[in-house]
């Protein structure tokens, strides 16, 4: 009989609906997560393949490290394990807790 095929009608919805949710929760979650200084990109795909978990993974992700000034990196002392914003130019630096003179890699 020339009847209509609800199973193929049914995925195709499914898909849609998968697709536009996937779509708005990728941007949620990358929004979300940029927002922390944590990958934008990354969240955005886990909120694209798998929506619900990737809004609540960025929800529950914890900050990451704010980006250092212009002109200047951030440094980590290897004695009091500090972290530091220094002058990008300069070949060293002195801790500004333990008073250590380290000496930078040159980048």
């Amino acid at each position: 009989m020339g009847g209509i095929d609800t199973a193929s009608d049914v995925t195709g919805v499914l898909l849609l609906v998968w697709i536009v949710s996937g779509s708005v929760c990728g941007v949620i979650a990358g929004t979300i997560a940029g927002r922390k200084n944590r990958d934008s990109l990354g969240f955005f795909l886990l909120g694209l393949l798998f929506p619900v978990i990737g809004v609540v993974a960025a929800i529950l992700a914890a900050p990451g490290e704010p980006l250092p000034p212009l002109g200047m990196r951030a440094v980590t002392c290897p004695r009091c394990n500090t972290r530091q914003n220094v002058n990008a130019q300069l070949p060293n630096y002195e801790c500004w807790q333990c008073k250590l003179d380290v000496q930078l890699p040159v980048a």
